[in-house]
């Protein structure tokens, strides 16, 4: 049998990546390959050379060298991204984060005092402590990762320190509210009126998260058999299932393909931007248009989830009444209590 080949250390080219990789091993015995984050050659051996002493101080000395915050998003980022579909929301919240920390700042140190100041500055700024709470909940588990995957010993100030939020109350729209609501979306601003509409209608027609009515993509939507197929990929509860399309929700997907082959036929998105700031860019986010939306219907405060509550809502009080669990699988729930959670007086 031949003799297994061992991977030495060094650094390298690796495909795909248009950076020097860095091979060495840490200070468990396990080979590990990051990416040295620059194309310079002599940069990557200086990096690789200083990742190799911090591994000899650590063995021998047992100091825990020195981590960056940028150190640490970026490899979390790298080390996540295959694998989480919230990627791209990470890397906004990493954003809002680097704007308050300063370079360079060694995570080792982070502390309470540190933690509160980007608090202060958030709540400066008109943010909301959910928002906040979600943006630190990053931090923290990005430090959690850092711990189990690269064995980082480092404080992780956050924990125990949650601010606390207040919940809307979930509801769902009566007959009247969802008459007004689209009514208003019908006279948004015109590009605006393109999808938002479109968007209501199959809210409340698919009971399907409001994120994956936006991500949602022309291969999945099955006009001959009036079904949207969703995959593991594109769902919340990794889970496939299959969503019967009414009489509105095929209006509506028609109307759109019509919008689509009218601008951009080559679209692999159902919700596209149609203005010319954003032309042929997919439509990602909708919470700004449908709370002015909310406004002029002159309803009482609702976000896009409102139109799921009512969905299953409808559909559970629907005669000559429905099955529970077949609302259910359509819903994505995995379980009924989830379900009955969204349930409300009959609309």
């Amino acid at each position: 049998m031949p003799e297994k080949r061992k991977k030495r250390e060094g650094i390298k080219r690796r495909s795909g990546s248009k950076f020097w990789w860095g091979s060495y091993t840490d200070a468990s015995g396990k080979r590990v390959q990051h990416s040295t984050g620059t194309t310079d050659k002599r940069e990557a051996l200086n990096l690789l050379n200083k990742w190799k002493t911090e591994v000899w101080n650590q063995q021998t000395r047992e100091i825990e060298p020195d981590h960056t915050f940028e150190q640490l998003v970026v490899l979390y980022l790298n080390g996540t991204k295959s694998t989480k579909r919230s990627a791209s929301t990470d890397v906004r919240r990493f954003t809002y984060l680097a704007a308050y920390f300063p370079e360079g700042l060694l995570m080792n140190h982070l502390n309470a005092k540190d933690v509160a100041g980007y608090v202060d500055r958030r709540q400066a700024s008109g943010l909301t402590n959910k928002t906040i709470n979600k943006e630190l909940s990053l931090m923290s588990t990005a430090i959690k990762w850092s711990r189990k995957r690269l064995g980082w010993d480092l404080p992780n100030p956050i924990l125990g320190r949650r601010l606390p939020e207040i919940h809307d109350e979930a509801r769902c729209l009566s007959v009247n509210e969802l008459a007004l609501l689209l009514k208003a979306a019908q006279v948004a601003r015109p590009h605006t009126r393109n999808y938002l509409p479109d968007f209501c209608i199959l809210g409340f027609n698919t009971m399907m998260r409001s994120g994956e009515i936006l991500a949602l993509e022309w291969d999945r939507v099955d006009f001959k058999n009036r079904v949207i197929r969703l995959a593991i990929e594109h769902t919340k509860g990794k889970a496939q299932r299959i969503v019967p399309l009414n009489e509105e929700a095929y209006a509506a997907l028609l109307r759109l393909r019509r919008l689509c082959d009218d601008h951009f036929g080559d679209t692999a998105y159902v919700f596209t931007h149609t203005s010319p700031q954003r032309f042929g860019q997919r439509v990602k986010s909708i919470s700004k248009v449908f709370a002015s939306a909310v406004k002029r219907a002159g309803i009482a405060h609702a976000t896009p989830h409102v139109l799921r509550h009512t969905a299953i809502t409808e559909g559970v009080h629907a005669p000559p009444g429905a099955n529970v669990v077949d609302i259910s699988h359509i819903a994505g729930h995995k379980d009924l209590r989830t379900t009955m959670g969204y349930v409300h007086t009959a609309v």
